[in-house]
């Protein structure tokens, strides 16, 4: 006997199915979603903020081995230790993640790594000439190191534009699986239950895309600015101020023997000192500028133009702040508790300038302040500032 089913049994098998189909469709397009923010956090943003440090590594480098040049210090000669290390495993991480879209093999491989492999011939080069005690034509060439940054600029640019490029492809195909996302929801848009579900998942994914932003832009030890929002934000006011003829200001902070500390309480009473120090620059900075961590132990403010107080007043309220702070350090003497050195720099852009002439800057009051002692603030030469 044929069975025969009633209209109304017939729309709600139509119905049972439709929901099944689009249900099974719908689990699809947000998986795909969930898979591309998935990408964009563990490849695109990762690569992209190992492939921006190079530069900074490869100047942090070229600063080392023209202060142990200078001075013969161990420390400027540990710290480009330190930086080789760091710019080794940089290097590393962006060949590791680059297998999986290979925008930059070519860019690395050709022009990248031929550069730096130059750049630390000439470093072992100077180094050796200090130890075998001619110093006089180590110093003779001081400077020469800088010809390689600026050519390394132009790679760094191109390196950039190859980070644009992932960051594009990773958001294209998140936008197309939304696109596919928005289909299901107008097929299913008559059905309550699973339209429900559908604006539960959106909205999800709205706070899981706004959380992907906040990370990408923010240090996750700290919660302050991180050096790639920090390097944003320098170029815009940087060429704002090109326009404007504002005077921008940088200042540059050091916890004072951090790694010291380390050694003494371990790296997690370390981590919890990063941030009270953050936390304690971020108030003490307020609406004058922008906090940001530069890089392990160190921190960035760059002060808005025409700010009400002088960067030099603002860089000691930062000291006083820390101070206060009263984190015990046994083994820094003689001041037993955490402090900061600071230098500070202002510079006045124009089209022919460059803003590493304002870090390079801040970065050498810096040093002027941990080599008068440490805890304290140190006032770079100005420059172009009318």
């Amino acid at each position: 006997m044929k069975t025969k089913f009633s209209l109304l049994q017939r729309y709600l098998l139509i119905s049972l199915m439709a929901l099944f189909l689009t249900s099974v469709w719908s689990y699809s397009a947000f998986q795909d979603i969930e898979q591309e923010n998935r990408r964009i956090v563990e490849e695109a943003i990762p690569i992209s903020n190992a492939a921006s440090e190079l530069f900074r590594l490869l100047l942090d480098q070229e600063l080392s081995v023209r202060g142990y040049t200078y001075n013969q210090d161990t420390q400027s000669l540990e710290q480009y230790e330190a930086t080789k290390q760091s710019l080794e495993e940089t290097i590393r991480i962006i060949r590791e993640l680059d297998e999986r879209h290979p925008i930059m093999q070519e860019l690395i491989q050709d022009e990248a790594l031929p550069l730096i492999q130059k750049m630390e011939a000439f470093h072992a080069s100077q180094i050796e000439l200090i130890e075998a005690g001619d110093v006089i034509a180590a110093n003779a060439r001081r400077y020469s190191g800088i010809d390689y940054i600026n050519q390394f600029r132009d790679v760094d640019a191109a390196l950039r534009e190859d980070i644009d490029n992932i960051i594009q492809q990773a958001t294209l195909r998140s936008e197309t699986a939304s696109n596919s996302a928005k289909w299901v929801i107008f097929i299913v848009v008559g059905i309550a239950l699973l339209l429900l579900m559908t604006f539960m998942h959106t909205f999800r994914l709205e706070r899981s895309k706004q959380a992907l932003i906040h990370r990408s832009l923010h240090d996750a030890l700290t919660g302050i600015w991180n050096r790639r929002a920090f390097d944003e934000k320098l170029e815009r006011m940087w060429d704002e101020a090109t326009d404007t003829g504002d005077v921008l200001a940088l200042l540059l902070l050091d916890i004072d023997a951090f790694k010291t500390y380390n050694d003494t309480y371990g790296h997690l009473a370390g981590d919890a000192c990063l941030e009270r120090v953050a936390n304690a620059i971020d108030k003490a900075v307020g609406e004058d500028g922008m906090t940001a961590r530069y890089g392990g132990e160190e921190f960035a403010v760059l002060l808005r133009p025409r700010h009400a107080r002088q960067p030099k007043e603002i860089a000691e309220r930062i000291r006083q702040a820390v101070l206060k702070l009263n984190i015990a350090h046994e083994m820094y003497t003689p001041l037993r508790k955490v402090s900061v050195s600071i230098g500070v720099a202002e510079h006045a852009p124009t089209p022919s300038g460059d803003k590493t002439d304002l870090i390079e800057a801040a970065d050498q009051a810096l040093y002027q302040a941990k080599q008068s002692g440490r805890n304290r603030v140190s006032v770079g030469q100005a420059t172009n500032v009318g």
